[in-house]
This record gives C-alpha cells, structure tokens and sequence, in this order.
C-alpha cells in the first residue's frame, strides 16, 4: 500500500505535536510516562523555585515541581505540588526543603527524611522550610565585615588628615631638633654610666656592694629580725593597761596627801603650816649649834678626865 505524501505530512506533524505538548508538560512538572505520587508543601516564600525545577533526595533526582500556586484563603500562602515517583519511600514526617543548587541562585527541592518508619501517602502534606541561600550565607557574613572595613577607611582617613595637619613643617622641625636633643642626652647618660669616675658609676657600684653585704649578713639580718619579734611579742603581751592604772592609782593617792599637807592637816602638815613651831625649831637648831661649838673650845666644862682617878673632895 502506497502511503501518500499527504499521510506522511500529518503522521510527522502529530507526532511532531505530541512530543511538543509532552515536552511543554515535562517542562511544567508533568510526566504521562512515568507513575508518580503527588505530595504538597506550604510556604511563605518560595525564594525564586519554579514550575518543573528538580525535585533531589540524597543528590538523587526523585521527581519535578509540579505546580505552584496562592492558596486561595487570601494569606498568601503558596502551595507547591510535587511529583515523586512511586518507589521512593518518603516517610511521614519529612520536610521539603527549597535550597540553592548554585551560586547563580537555582532553586531545587530536597526531601529531609524523619526518624518516621511510616511511609507518606499520596496527596500527603510535607513539612514546608526554605534554606538561606549561598548569596544570603555570604552577604550576612560579609557585610558585618564590611561596615567595619568602611569605619576603618573612614578613621584612616581623618587620621591621616589630622597627621598631615600636625605634622607642619615647623612640627617637623621642631620633632627634628627634639630627636636631636634625645639622642644628645642618651650619649650624656651613657658616658655617665661608662665613666670610671662618673657619680652614677660610683653610686651603681655602692648599690652593688650594699646588696653584697646584705647578702653576705643575711644570717645576722634574720636574727635581728627574730630578737624583734620576740621583743615585740613580750611588749604585746605586756600588761601595760594595768601598769599605767597603778601608776594613775598612785598620783591620785599622792595629790590627797599634798592636799592634806597643804590644808595642814596630820602631823607633817602641821610641822609645814604651823610657824611658830617653825621658829621653836630653828631657835633650838641654833642652841644647839652654840652648845656643840662651846664643847669644843671647853671640854673640860663638860668631861673630865684622870689618869689615876678623880680625888674626893671633902
């Protein structure tokens, strides 16, 4: 049978038809050749994922995006479609997570498995997340980094900008000559220090001989330290509090007897305050004086003395 130009022309073109609606459904997330189950996920932002876009798990392909579309409860809430083939096991509490393939921002969806055994069923409602984007990750890493590097330039430049309004050149000169004066004052120090008989070489090498001796007595020095530990330890234990409450004890008694003395009261207050008895006694000290002195130009008025004996008178 001969088959006309005209049948080739429409068998091609159906043919041609058939791949170009298959291959505009594939592109949209519909597959007529392959048995799928259709799951579902519920986002805020679906960051840029589309119609037909991989559906992964492990980094296998599992299946395509079938659909996205508002939720028609006016939240604006978006509701994506997917479509997995049949002999994958996606267990009952695992997420769909929209993530970027690329740093040029290529949306795929990753399947999470749970710690669920049990299997999600078709037309199941998976655990909607959306993971921040490499370009999201590097932007809030870096732009801390980068406000920094900002405040940095900016302090840079308005150091430099006070540096060059500083450094003048009369500051310039002036820190010159100052550098000057400094390296003349350290020459100075130094032939002090290097001088045989430079005052600073004589008070190092007195320093020096003071620390030798110390070191040389330091046996001496510990005991020293030691007796006036225990002086001052006998002097804490000291009952100083009760000495100077006898003492105190002691002026009080003696003011009452100087009191008394002078009110002429006892006998020695008497003898203090009573003149006439002050008169009898210096008369009588002088009596007495002439006495002694009578006795020793005539002793004889008063003692005598024989060899033999006195004679009787009759």
């Amino acid at each position: 049978m001969k088959i006309s130009n005209e049948l080739r022309v429409g068998i091609l073109v159906t043919i041609s038809l058939a791949a170009l609606i298959w291959g505009l459904n594939y592109l949209k997330g519909k597959d007529f050749f392959t048995s799928s189950n259709k799951f579902y996920a519920v986002y805020d932002n679906v960051d840029g994922l589309v119609a037909s876009n991989a559906v992964i798990m492990s980094g296998y392909r599992i299946g395509i995006i079938n659909k996205i579309e508002f939720i028609p409860d006016h939240s604006g809430k978006l509701l994506v479609t997917m479509l997995i083939y049949n002999d994958i096991f996606i267990s009952k509490d695992a997420a769909a997570n929209i993530y970027s393939s690329d740093f040029l921002g290529g949306k795929v969806m990753r399947i999470d498995l749970g710690t669920s055994v049990d299997p999600a069923i078709d037309g199941d409602t998976l655990k909607g997340t959306v993971e921040s984007s490499l370009s999201s990750k590097l932007e809030k890493e870096v732009m801390p980094l980068k406000n920094k590097v900002e405040r940095l330039v900016v302090s840079l430049d308005s150091t430099s900008q006070m540096l060059r309004e500083l450094f003048d050149t009369n500051t310039k000169n002036n820190l010159r000559s100052s550098i000057n004066h400094l390296n003349n004052s350290l020459g100075s120090v130094d032939n002090m220090i290097s001088s045989d008989n430079g005052n600073l070489k004589v008070m190092l090498d007195n320093i020096a001989s003071i620390s030798t001796n110390l070191k040389q007595h330091n046996k001496e020095i510990g005991d020293i330290i030691d007796n006036l530990s225990q002086v001052s330890d006998s002097l804490a234990k000291a009952d100083f509090a009760s000495a100077i409450n006898n003492a105190n004890l002691v002026m009080e008694k003696t003011n009452e007897v100087m009191d008394k003395i002078n009110k002429g009261e006892g006998s020695l207050g008497l003898l203090v305050n009573d003149k006439q008895l002050y008169n009898d006694l210096d008369s009588t000290a002088k009596n007495l004086d002439g006495l002694f002195k009578d006795m020793k130009l005539n002793p004889k008025r008063y003692v005598h003395f024989s060899v033999f004996g006195k004679k009787e008178k009759k």
